[in-house]
């Protein structure tokens, strides 16, 4: 029997249906990790970023201006702790959908929690310091007094983040941060012996310039690069943005792959910071000194802009220092406020959420205020110092991740494993060790 037209043209319909679907699938299989991952990627590449803000750049160009490629072997070890480290915290978001002050308060109780959110404050507030630090500077080689640049910009930051539309702020912040890419261009522009590069990168030096007068010591300097390259408001930051994003314990490798990928760039860049500033200033005057100004850390963008140098770099300056400057006393009272259970939205009224909004406007006036009485001599100084107690305060919050990162009732089958357990251990004692020299020394000295 003869099979009806339509019968045959439903068949082929229904066949081709089928292989559509049969289609999609397969190219599912292919694309759908790649599209998984981007969906996840963000907080990773934005946390291991956030060194590269007013004082990792004040940090990064004193280190090359001052020793060369003495210190470009840290940052192999350096690259190693802050994977190891964010991978412990990307992987506490992950399983538990907590953040790290939540965590912190139920494993440890209130009092650990007030201890811990002590040392959040501190941490962040220097760095707060060291962004206003990085606005002073950047206006003041535009011109702009540092009172009013500071001040100015205090009032602005508050009106835009309680007021404004934050993404659209926060996108033009880091288009005028993006200009210090140029540091990347101008390394290769200064031809560096590419060979002495690799063998300062992977042969291990204490030898250094000697020091001038007046100038910070080698042990300072080096807790300094650690703590602007790891800080404790990464972790708290990249914890409470995995938790936000809804990441489960099934997307975790995803968001392993987006810390390992944001931790490589963001140290390749402070890297290229380095070897620009050891080409252009360290034989030029600047060998084992500070840089005593934002004009003198300017002049490693030379090679590139020419005499717009100083105008380059003081608009890269001011658009990471605002982005942090307002981002950073925000995600303070974010976190504490978490740590205690109160009342935090920037959509509440003052009386529904005091402690978040006290929190917020303290931070805010207490670095410009402070940077603004410090006067312009002292931006540099600052803007390292801070990173300097970032680093002295990391281990405190070291210790509560490894515990937290090593809880079987916790993590079960993904508590830490024997090689992050050896890297961060090592880490926090090497760090901890420097650290106590450091205050035991100047002690000492005094």
């Amino acid at each position: 029997m003869k099979t009806p037209p339509q019968t045959t043209a439903l068949r082929r319909r229904a066949e081709e249906a089928v292989a559509a679907r049969r289609e999609r699938r397969a190219h599912h299989r292919r694309f759908g990790g790649v599209r998984r991952y981007l969906a996840i990627i963000g907080p990773g590449l934005i946390v291991a970023n956030a060194g590269n803000d007013a004082g990792g750049i004040f940090t990064y160009s004193n280190t090359g201006a001052k020793y060369g490629l003495h210190l470009l072997w840290t940052f192999v070890p350096i690259l190693l702790a802050l994977i190891v480290t964010q991978e412990m915290v990307a992987r506490l978001g992950c399983v538990t959908g907590k953040g790290l002050m939540d965590l912190i308060r139920e494993r440890f109780g209130v009092r650990w929690t007030l201890f811990a959110s002590v040392v959040v404050i501190v941490a962040n507030g220097g760095t707060v310091l060291a962004e206003f630090a990085g606005i002073g500077g950047a206006l003041g080689l535009l011109g702009v007094p540092l009172p009013v640049a500071v001040l100015g910009s205090a009032a602005m930051l508050a009106i835009l983040v309680l007021r404004a539309n934050r993404r659209l702020v926060e996108r033009v912040f880091l288009a005028m941060g993006l200009t210090f890419v140029s540091y990347i261009v101008t390394a290769f522009m200064v031809h560096p012996r590419w060979g002495d590069v690799a063998h300062a990168l992977v042969v291990p030096t204490l030898s250094h310039p000697p020091l001038k007068p007046g100038a910070t010591s080698y042990t300072t300097d080096v807790i300094t690069l650690i703590g602007t390259t790891i800080t404790p408001y990464m972790q708290l930051f990249l914890q409470s943005s995995i938790v936000d994003k809804g990441t489960s314990e099934k997307e975790l490798n995803y968001a392993r792959a987006d810390v390992i990928s944001g931790s490589t760039f963001a140290v390749m860049v402070a890297m290229f910071i380095v070897i620009t500033t050891a080409y252009t200033l360290f034989p030029h005057g600047f060998a084992g000194q500070d840089l005593s100004s934002a004009a003198d850390a300017a002049q490693a963008l030379r090679p590139l802009a020419g005499d717009h140098a100083t105008q380059l770099f003081a608009v890269g300056l001011l658009g990471a220092s605002l982005l942090a400057a307002a981002v950073l006393p925000l995600s303070t009272a974010f976190v504490v406020c978490e740590a205690f259970g109160a009342e935090r939205s920037v959509q509440s009224r003052f009386g529904e959420a005091p402690l978040f909004f006290v929190l917020f406007i303290l931070l805010l006036l207490t670095g410009a205020v402070t940077v603004a009485l410090l006067g312009p001599g002292s931006i540099t100084a600052v803007a390292i110092g801070t990173q300097t107690l970032d680093g002295v305060l990391l281990p405190v919050l070291l210790v509560f991740i490894l515990i937290l990162a090593n809880d079987r009732r916790l993590l079960g089958r993904y508590r830490n494993g024997p090689f992050n357990n050896a890297v961060a251990g090592v880490f926090t004692v090497v760090l901890s060790g420097l650290t106590t020299y450091l205050v035991v020394s100047t002690l000492t000295g005094l």
